[in-house]
């Protein structure tokens, strides 16, 4: 209920220094509902300007001194070299597939994996044989939840450490396909993938258990020895959906998705792992906004993104995350 600046022809006091007469109303929310406080003009501006702060703020509190800032930009080599991923997942499915010569070093392109081609005796005018399309997809059936997202597997983790395409590599050599989703023109949006195969159905279920246990692998370096890596991630996340003006849906699955991640790990404050996995199961993974004109898109991207500001203002880092990031 909207309240009146004059009460029993008594002017209205600013409600947050109580001193000076209320000249403007601003918005407020108390207890989930929208509400407005009346306030004078020196303590709107200041109210505004705190309300600015907060937007861009992603930790619940700084580590640094005052005038001190972090940079991102420069992460070091430091780091122990990547896992041979390639390698853990075909021996994983090695006896299944004898024709696969073993991966060597990631770090060269002429490592992956692949399988021995057919030749045709010399002089034959036979085609080289072509490899089926994967067109059957592997269920999610014994998948633990946190591995699964939106219909598919969740390789958040395997994207952030670098690895997502030896995995995509790994794949191919075996017949099969990781498939994720292209929405309004993001392609592996959120890098949620569906896993495609012909063939021997047994072959692809112990494929897709080595890559969900590749992606906990993963999700550990990333909590445990890469965890500026996961900082940097959740950060620009936060940013974006605080101050973003526009938003697509292909762009909130890719920003959502790390953040999940942190929600998994109880690392956010003011938001929960249910609020968020309600957000992405909203998202329309086969949207039609790329058939809509300009105008149209950017109104739809202009609203979404003013939503997303409103749902993210006060989320932040806590105290769990910090301590792992310091």
């Amino acid at each position: 209920m909207i309240r009146e600046l004059w009460y029993n022809n008594t002017i209205m006091k600013c409600e947050i220094c109580h001193k000076n007469e209320a000249q403007t109303a601003i918005p407020t929310i108390v207890n989930g509902v929208e509400d407005e406080l009346y306030v004078c003009t020196e303590c709107a501006k200041n109210e505004k300007l705190r309300r600015q702060k907060k937007s861009q703020r992603t930790r619940k509190g700084s580590l640094l001194p005052p005038g001190l800032s972090m940079s991102v930009t420069q992460i070091g080599g430091s780091e122990p070299p990547p896992p041979q991923l390639i390698e853990a997942l075909m021996n994983a499915v090695q006896s299944a597939f004898p024709g696969i010569r073993p991966a060597g070093d990631l770090e060269g392109e002429d490592s992956a994996p692949e399988i021995e081609a057919f030749e045709p005796p010399a002089n034959s005018a036979a085609p080289k044989a072509v490899a089926p399309e994967p067109k059957e997809e592997v269920n999610l059936k014994g998948i633990e939840k946190p591995f699964i997202l939106a219909g598919g597997m969740q390789l958040e983790g395997l994207f952030l450490i670098g690895e997502i395409d030896a995995v995509k590599r790994s794949a191919h050599a075996l017949g099969m396909e990781l498939s994720g989703y292209s929405i309004d023109g993001i392609f592996d949006s959120g890098h949620i993938y569906r896993l495609k195969y012909c063939g021997d159905f047994e072959r692809a279920l112990r494929f897709r258990d080595e890559i969900v246990r590749q992606e906990r692998n993963a999700r550990v370096r990333l909590f445990e020895d890469m965890v500026r890596y996961f900082e940097d991630a959740l950060c620009r996340a936060l940013s974006i959906l605080k101050n973003a003006r526009l938003l697509s849906s292909g762009e909130l699955l890719d920003l959502l998705s790390p953040l999940r991640l942190a929600a998994l790990e109880s690392m956010l404050d003011g938001i929960t792992l249910r609020r968020l996995e309600a957000m992405v199961a909203a998202i329309d993974i086969y949207s039609g906004e790329e058939t809509l004109d300009v105008r149209q898109r950017d109104k739809i991207d202009a609203e979404r993104a003013d939503d997303m500001n409103k749902r993210f203002e006060d989320v932040v880092l806590n105290e769990r995350a910090e301590d792992r990031f310091q």
